[in-house]
């Protein structure tokens, strides 16, 4: 499976790697660690991504080389590189578009969902992250870690374990993060920036959260909606409304948790949790056309928040009603 991505990669010079929109901690360091890997091996790459670096991951080394998807293919292009993203329409509107016929797309992906678009595929459903596939990828290719690569591998597994936390936290996840640490990441650093380090305007959205949660199902289920317009009222940006789900769902008692968020376009986006590994918010997210993970997914759909919220939480509230 690796072999095939590697023979392929071999008979180019020009690769683009590329991540989904909104992109979190593991869509970043996959980017980046297999952006680096591939120049560390002689390539020329492009790196993209239709909403840039988040704030709190731009101390990434080589991070400022992830710029916005161009307005044209560059002409010498030659292979274009998914990592991370379940599903050809989760790398936004831009970059379907500009790559709707491109010949040669692989993809590169962890989730169980995964519509395997593209041509070439390594798909390991529900492992940890898309950075530990990429920590074994690049491992079987013998590329060397740096302290950059290793960096951007070890904030990709990270968060996407909630530090660790997580039921796909498996031993051989905790080797492959033993192993980046032996080369040169600094775990006190890297985890103050990721996760000790929140801007003013985040906890006022937070606070926002708190304040207008609604709890229901026997205190089984938890949720927000923020209304259009609500984000420029607070003053609060996009990048701090990200994670904001994961402030319900510590609630005690709280099997499944929701935020709706109206992005103004039409379009309802929502974040989807478990706490329990018998409900599966996958599942849900499946039926309006969503998708991720068993434990954490999300869902974009058009129409009124009134009318897509209670689509959703009906959903949930029948799963929640079988238990």
């Amino acid at each position: 499976m690796y072999e095939n991505l590697y023979s392929l990669i071999q008979q180019c010079g020009t690769i683009g790697v590329t991540s989904h929109f909104r992109p979190d901690g593991d869509a970043i360091g996959s980017t980046l660690a297999l952006g680096l890997a591939l120049q560390s091996m002689g390539k020329k790459v492009y790196m993209w991504n239709e909403d840039g670096v988040p704030a709190r991951y731009a101390f990434l080394e080589g991070a400022a080389q992830i710029v916005p998807v161009p307005e044209e293919v560059p002409s010498d292009l030659e292979i274009l590189i998914c990592v991370d993203a379940g599903d050809w329409k989760r790398l936004g509107d831009r970059t379907q578009k500009l790559f709707a016929d491109f010949p040669q797309i692989a993809n590169i992906d962890h989730h169980g969902t995964n519509t395997r678009y593209g041509h070439v595929h390594v798909i390991e459903p529900e492992t940890a992250a898309c950075a530990y596939v990429l920590f074994n990828v690049l491992k079987s290719w013998g590329v060397q870690l740096t302290k950059a690569m290793a960096d951007a591998l070890y904030v990709g597994i990270s968060t996407d374990t909630g530090s660790f936390q997580y039921g796909s936290t498996t031993p051989e996840v905790m080797h492959a993060a033993g192993e980046l640490l032996a080369a040169g990441v600094d775990v006190a650093d890297v985890n103050r920036r990721v996760y000790q380090e929140v801007p003013y305007s985040s906890l006022l959205m937070q606070r926002e959260v708190l304040n207008h949660m609604v709890v229901e199902c026997e205190g089984m289920l938890a949720h927000y909606s923020m209304p259009a317009g609500r984000k420029a009222e607070l003053g609060v940006g996009l990048e701090d409304t990200k994670d904001l789900v994961d402030v319900v769902r510590v609630l005690q008692g709280v099997r499944v948790a929701v935020i709706f968020e109206d992005l103004e376009d039409g379009r309802i986006r929502m974040s989807l949790r478990s706490k329990d590994p018998s409900i599966s918010v996958a599942a849900i997210a499946a039926q309006f056309g969503g998708g991720g993970h068993a434990m954490a997914s999300g869902i974009r759909m058009a129409g009124q928040l009134e009318d897509c919220r209670e689509r959703v939480l009906n959903a949930i509230r029948k799963e929640l009603s079988h238990e």
